[in-house]
């Protein structure tokens, strides 16, 4: 394929996505805002009370009926994992997993506002840190470290996700970035656009080195991303809540064969074991291009989601120059076992957890599949080594959710790898068997 076909591919797509459809919302959760209906509110909304407040979706301080305000919210994740087989000796290991992030957002008058979100992981530092400005509806500009849009997965909101852990296209696009982004809503809120210029981020980086504000010697990343409804706003009722899109970003990545300057990713199993990377020496060395079709369908009880991404990057090892093609999908469903509906964001049970009323939260069962493939010519060229990197990757990944309310997640989830080559003398590298477990408390 030649380069100048990716860009022409989501051309087309988003003129054809844009040409059937009235808008979409696949955005990542924000207080107090609900999914956009499309349709047009006839009636006020009540002013909200001057003074501290304690929401679903936070608490703080505001003033002049709401329009001035600062809210502090946030989640923290608790969880253990036990897996065997993904190592070379195939032992067995058991460890905890903790994450904590807040987030204090603020508005000002009706249009500027700003977020700082520092993260409590691995790594300390700085997730998020922006201001935004919303003109209109179709107007609105961000600026600061924020998330690229681009990954479906991606962007949707970490306590809203079926797994544990996003699947294998999340390794292959960008994560948190600086830069500026201009977004909105278009025909009466069925088509969403974004389009955004960020300092470059290596594939799945949130760019939290240096306290989270990672400035490397990258050029620009351009970034464009569009996602319809295209039955929203009208057509059969079973087809409202179908929705897809396309991603694109270019860019060029400069870097040198330096330890810790190479500007390479690593892929990861769904067990957070590395099962591919770049041979030392290797390093990114010129354009970079990403696109990704996009799709969700939400009715009833039932949620899917899938998504497919093509990142090519031009690398250098020695005196040799090759483009590297590494491409990613997954296919995701849910089912909600209670009267409950299944939703892109966070969902909130009909019917939370309440022992004297003998309610019980809502019951979800999800299912995954995943795969991950690395560039054939790129063993060629011996950018990675056959023998401690895996040629591909393939997850099937099962579990239950149990939502006691908004605020309270349990998970389970079962994944189970395998892969091709990534041991020695071709061989395979043993398959990944993992139990996660996890709470979520979210508000």
């Amino acid at each position: 394929m030649k380069a100048f076909q990716l860009p022409m591919m989501a051309s087309v797509l988003a003129c054809t996505l844009y040409a059937i459809s009235p808008s979409a919302y696949a955005q990542e959760d924000l207080p107090e805002e609900p999914p956009r209906s499309g349709k047009k509110k006839t009636s006020l909304k009540p002013k909200k009370k001057t003074g501290f407040f304690f929401e679903k979706s936070g608490f703080g301080l505001r003033s002049d009926d709401g329009i001035n305000e600062v809210r502090i919210g946030g989640f923290a994740q608790t969880g253990w994992k036990s897996q065997g087989g993904s190592r070379q000796d195939s032992t067995v290991e058991t460890d905890a997993q903790h994450r904590a992030l807040l987030t204090i957002d603020g508005k000002f008058g009706k249009v500027y506002g700003f977020r700082i979100a520092p993260s409590f992981a691995n790594t300390v530092g700085i997730l998020d840190a922006y201001v935004n400005a919303n003109f209109t509806e179709f107007f609105k500009v961000s600026l600061g470290k924020l998330k690229v849009p681009f990954g479906l997965e991606r962007i949707q909101s970490a306590t809203a996700l079926a797994f544990n852990g996003r699947a294998f296209p999340s390794d292959l696009v960008p994560n948190r970035d600086i830069g500026i982004q201009i977004f909105g809503n278009m025909s009466g809120g069925a088509t969403e656009y974004q389009i955004g210029a960020f300092n470059g981020a290596v594939d799945n980086d949130a760019a939290l080195r240096h306290g989270g504000f990672d400035i490397n010697n990258n050029g620009i990343d351009f970034v464009g991303r569009i996602f319809s409804h295209p039955f929203r706003n009208g057509g059969l009722d079973i087809l409202k809540d179908f929705g897809l899109g396309v991603a694109y970003s270019q860019g060029l990545q400069e870097s040198n064969e330096t330890a810790g300057n190479a500007n390479l990713p690593a892929f990861h199993t769904p067990g957070q074991h590395i099962f591919a990377s770049y041979v030392g020496g290797a390093f990114a060395n010129g354009v970079r291009e990403r696109i990704s079709p996009q799709f969700h369908y939400y009715n009833g009880r039932l949620g899917v989601i899938g998504e497919y991404v093509l990142s090519r990057q031009e690398i250098t090892l020695g005196t040799a120059t090759h483009k590297v093609n590494n491409d990613a999908f997954q296919i995701q469903s849910s089912w909600f076992v209670t009267n409950d509906n299944a939703t892109f964001r966070r969902m909130t049970p009909r019917n939370p957890f309440n022992w004297s009323a003998k309610t019980w939260g809502a019951v979800e069962l999800v299912a995954r599949y995943a795969e991950l493939n690395i560039d054939h010519d790129a063993f060629t060229a011996g950018f990675f080594n056959p023998s401690t990197s895996a040629r591909k990757a393939k997850d099937i990944g099962v579990g239950i959710n149990w939502h006691l309310n908004r605020h309270i997640k349990l998970q389970l989830n079962y994944h189970h790898t395998t892969f091709e080559h990534g041991a020695a003398d071709g061989a395979d590298r043993p398959d990944e068997k993992v139990l996660f477990s996890r709470l979520q408390i979210a508000f």
